[in-house]
């Protein structure tokens, strides 16, 4: 590569990025262990995004909500809107 053509390579989380939007929205959910869930019918949802503070705990992306409230019972929990039956990420 010729000089000032270096790569970049830059790595974004966008697993936290859905909860940050979220956070935004509701500061109240700022420092708290929280995730985002979608489809509540079953389990509470499955879960998309984490904040750090709750991956503090062991929740991760694709678990159930009844699970990663096991791990951290004070997990906050922000629901995604659906949309023809489908999980309605615009925001």
């Amino acid at each position: 590569m010729s000089r000032g053509r270096e790569r970049v390579v830059a790595l974004v989380d966008m697993d936290c990025f859905f909860m940050q939007v979220e956070q935004r929205l509701d500061p109240q959910l700022r420092g708290r262990p929280c995730a985002v869930v979608q489809y509540s019918e079953w389990q509470g949802g499955g879960i998309i995004a984490v904040s750090y503070e709750a991956r503090a705990f062991g929740v991760s992306r694709g678990m159930w909500a009844s699970e990663a409230r096991a791990l951290c019972p004070e997990l906050a929990l922000a629901r995604v809107p659906q949309a023809r039956g489908k999980a309605d990420l615009t925001r």
